[in-house]
């Protein structure tokens, strides 16, 4: 699978990235909203796991912007705030796989294996 993370925070990007590595993924990453959106754009990914709040443009900007695009991309949207919270603001966020930050290998595994596994 072709995987596209997106986060302002390297230290989350990595870590991510080595949650999905592996297994035959293909990983890019993005550093906010609209690189994440030119990358998505020329790499065409799978899954894209993106933060909500970032500089530039936001993470449901760019889903939203993107989904546009390409409706079948599965998405796993993250936030240290809780999904209400983020769906006061974006409410679109309600439509997207949800993952509170700070989570565990084992949850965001849960998560990314059952999403990928959706068709």
């Amino acid at each position: 699978m072709k995987v596209l993370i997106v986060d302002d925070e390297e230290g989350i990007r990595n870590l991510v990235c080595a949650f999905v590595s592996g297994n035959g993924n293909t990983v890019l990453t993005a550093s906010d909203g609209l690189e994440g959106l030119a990358v998505a754009r020329e790499f065409k990914p799978d899954v894209i796991v993106s933060d909500t709040q970032m500089p530039k443009m936001s993470g449901p900007d760019f889903l939203d912007a993107y989904r546009a695009e390409n409706s079948q991309v599965k998405v796993i949207l993250m936030s240290g705030d809780g999904l209400q919270d983020i769906c006061k603001t974006y409410p679109s966020a309600a439509n997207y796989v949800f993952l509170k930050k700070a989570f565990n290998y084992g949850e965001f595994r849960q998560v990314f294996d059952e999403l990928s596994q959706t068709s």
